[in-house]
């Protein structure tokens, strides 16, 4: 490492900005005792000291260092080697959190004749590779000892600490994270005079116990925007000046913002802290894509659902102390044209979603956990679709709002978003630490999906952080015991106390962070339960339907907007059990559909029957995994699959359209004209009141697939001796002839649509009377490749 070259601060402005005599550089005798903690102090040995030297290629070459024994009117000391003007630079590994202290000091003797132009740096590294230092002139006193104190706790520290390669200055929390310190010497700017001799390093002190606490810590409040819509996201943020342990506890920091309405209720909101980063979209790998930037901060989020008038007062609880900030007043606009609130279970149909204004809910999706797809790379070998980190979104996003999807999933893996997890990557630091890295990710995958009108299905764990089974990550995660964590068993996350109450936390985190997003469609506890535990019968006993049963109801009394709830099973519907399927706190129901057998003739029974079992529990539910088996199926069935499956979710009472896993294979084939074909079919359909069925044609050759109501119908013909074969290079046939029966509707005149379903547009349209009396209604069909669609709607009236 080089440390940059700081110009000294003159001494007297450093003095005037001393706390105490010994608190800086200062060339005087050392100080009077005080409550102290000797990091090192060389009777036994370096202690862990070593001397560094930067080589030109960038690698770091380390040497053993002398320690002179202590002498009659000296203790021991270790020696320091300087040959000025080359850099000499001396570290040791950090054991233990400095938090708590106030001062660090460097008890030395400076070799005489060593130049007044010498500079001394202070350097520290933190768990996330992030070099820090204090760079001053050496202080004054040649031949006796002397100290070199630098602050660690206070304003004072983040104002004397210089970031090195990053913008992230010294914080409260850095004192905890560092891993390396050391010294290094130096000659100033420009000054060249050669010098050879050796310091002395007599002992290392942590001083000054306590956590700094200030008169008024507040600093930067701010709210934006000052005049928000009904429907838009408000934010209040400021930093603090006062030391504090750990703001993600709320033993340590609590922010909480109460907000009276022009209703007269009052909501109470969640802070949590923040970290900023810079983005570099042009540099995506996940450990390159953010740089730390800025002071952390505590935010409050919140979405206004009334227009008028609101007062937001914040309190804040640091280690005990109460400060309460001044009244935020603001104004809610009426909601911009088109805002419907968040998404609810629908009040009158079990099957389906609605908005708040009681608009149906629909649309087509796909599952984007995360920006890369190894199984996708395995499958299609000869595939030129490769991993583009978080920018993947800001492209995919655009594709999906172009073609009419509007749900996507993402996943909190440990891969990607998760919060929590070992020291494997920039930002995780175990359980109850909030990766900062991984959460401005999320945050910046939100502002897409809200930028681009897309909702988002959360998942907050995948099945391998807590199963022993399939694609098991029990031996890396930080709940384990042989990382640091309290587990002894993944089963044990489920029944532990301690456990609970981690996630309990990382819920108010999460909540409050992303919970005011009118664009989160709904939590998801878990992806595939159960894949969980050591045995594939776990999920069925008692504990993980009890978890189920007081974390989500603990997730649903924080969440002051309601968002829906749900988790998830594995292969299909089936395996779904009904002593977590029917607990009131999952509003959702959600599975995969992958067939063991049977093909994509197995996948449409499995979206058809699904249904059904889910009008037996009264429940939506949404299929976010399909496409093949679990192993996939060849690249013919996968693609034909792709299409089929959202047209079988709309005409199946589906809430959404199944969610289609590979979406790298739609990426790279282009086949987002499904999707837009099918979003221009059921714009603006409203599916309650009509019931499904379906029947066959032309001998079993083509399925006619049915929504009928009183005075609408909507209608999909597929040729299933063409989707359903096996055969790569099957070729559709034309099918002619077909003639459409059905029992009447009301009397009246109508129009029929006879839609082109690859270009999702109406290829004919006829107008169709129905008399009083009229039993049945029938059509003929122009002759198609592969689909037909149809609709049949009151005609308009008459001008």
């Amino acid at each position: 490492m080089t440390h940059s070259d700081a110009d000294a601060m003159p001494a007297a402005r450093l003095l005037a900005a001393l706390v105490l005599a010994c608190l800086g550089w200062f060339g005087a005798p050392v100080c009077g005792a005080a409550e102290s903690l000797v990091l090192a102090d060389f009777a036994d040995g370096p202690g862990g000291w070593q001397r560094r030297e930067w080589l030109p290629s960038g690698a770091a070459r380390v040497a053993g260092l002398a320690v002179r024994p202590a002498a009659s009117d000296a203790p021991a000391a270790l020696v320091l080697p300087v040959d000025l003007p080359a850099q000499g630079e001396f570290l040791a590994p950090v054991t233990a959190s400095w938090q708590g202290w106030q001062e660090l000091a460097f008890r030395v003797v400076l070799p005489e004749g060593l130049p007044e132009h010498a500079m001394i740096a202070v350097f520290t590294k933190d768990r996330d590779h992030l070099w820090r230092q204090i760079r001053r002139q050496a202080p004054p006193g040649r031949g006796r000892p002397v100290e070199v104190v630098v602050p660690i706790g206070g304003p004072e520290a983040r104002r004397l600490w210089e970031a090195c390669g990053h913008e992230r200055p010294w914080h409260a929390l850095t004192p905890r994270s560092l891993v390396e310190y050391g010294l290094s010497v130096s000659l100033d700017t420009g000054v060249t005079a050669p010098f050879q001799g050796e310091i002395l390093l007599q002992s290392v002190v942590l001083r000054q116990p306590g956590l700094v606490q200030v008169e008024n810590p507040v600093r930067d409040l701010q709210l934006s925007p000052r005049t928000p819509r009904v429907g838009e996201r408000l934010e209040i943020s400021f930093r603090l000046e006062d030391d504090y342990r750990d703001p993600f506890r709320a033993e340590s920091v609590a922010v909480v913002a109460e907000v009276s309405t022009p209703s007269g209720a009052t909501e109470t909101v969640r802070g949590f802290y923040y970290e900023g980063f810079l983005y570099h979209p042009e540099t995506p790998e996940i450990t390159r894509v953010l740089s730390p930037y800025g002071a952390p901060s505590f935010r409050v989020r919140y979405t206004p659902r009334q227009a008028g008038a609101h007062r937001a007062r914040v309190k804040v609880t640091v280690e005990g102390r109460e400060v309460v900030l001044p009244a935020l007043d603001f104004h809610a606009d009426v909601a911009a044209a088109g805002y419907r609130g968040y998404v609810r279970r629908d009040p009158a149909h079990s099957a389906f979603l609605a908005w708040e204004d009681g608009t149906h809910f629909w649309s087509s999706g796909l599952n984007v956990r995360s920006p890369y797809d190894t199984r996708y790379i395995q499958v299609v070998p000869t595939s030129t679709w490769r991993d583009e980190g978080l920018p993947l979104y800001e492209r995919l996003f655009a594709r999906y709002r172009e073609n009419g999807i509007r749900v996507v999933e993402v996943w909190m893996s440990s891969w990607w978003l998760a919060l929590e997890w070992i020291n494997d990557s920039p930002g995780f630091h175990g359980v109850g630490y909030y990766n900062p890295y991984r959460a401005w990710m999320l945050d910046h995958i939100m502002e897409l999906a809200e930028a681009n009108g897309l909702y988002v299905i959360l998942v907050l764990n995948n099945h391998g952080k807590f199963g022993a089974l399939n694609d098991t990550e029990w031996d890396r995660n930080p709940y384990n015991r042989i990382h640091g964590g309290f587990l002894e068993s993944c089963e044990e996350y489920f029944t532990d106390e301690r456990a609970r109450a981690a996630f309990r936390q990382t819920c108010d985190y999460i909540v409050a962070r992303w919970g005011a997003s009118t664009h989160l469609l709904m939590w998801k506890l878990f992806s595939e339960i159960d894949l969980t535990g050591t045995t594939y019968d776990f999920y069925t006993k008692p504990p993980a339907a009890e978890w189920h049963r007081e974390l989500g109801a603990y997730l649903k009394g924080i969440d002051l907007y309601q968002h829906l709830t749900t988790t998830h099973w594995m292969l299909g519907y089936h395996r779904i059990n009904d002593a977590i399927a029917r607990l009131p706190e999952l509003d959702v129901l959600t599975t995969d559909a992958y067939y063991q057998g049977g093909g994509t003739a197995q996948l449409l029974t499995m979206l058809r029957d699904g249904s059904r079992f889910a009008a037996e529990r009264e429940k939506p539910l949404l299929i976010t995994e399909y496409g093949g088996s679990p192993h996939a199926d060849s690249m013919g069935n996968l693609i034909k699959q792709a299409h089929l499956g959202i047209w079988t979710g709309f005409f199946n009472e589906a809430p959404a359209a199944p969610m289609f896993w590979w979406f790298a294979l739609v990426d790279e084939r282009d086949l987002y004209g499904y999707h837009a074909a099918l979003s221009r079919f059921t714009a603006r359909e409203d599916r309650r009141g009509l019931s499904p069925a379906r029947r066959d044609l032309a001998g079993g050759a083509v399925t006619l697939n049915e929504l009928r109501g009183a005075d609408r119908y909507l209608a999909w013909l597929f040729d299933a001796a063409y989707y359903l074969a096996d055969a790569e290079n099957a070729e559709p046939a034309l099918r002619s002839g077909l003639t459409v029966e059905l029992p009447a509707l009301a009397p009246g005149s109508y129009t029929l649509e006879i839609w082109d379903v690859a270009r999702g547009e109406i290829a004919e349209s006829r107008a169709l009377a129905v008399a009083a009396g009229q039993a049945q209604i029938a059509f003929e069909l122009p002759a198609f490749h592969r689909d037909s669609a149809v609709k049949i709607k009151p005609a308009p009236a008459a001008p």
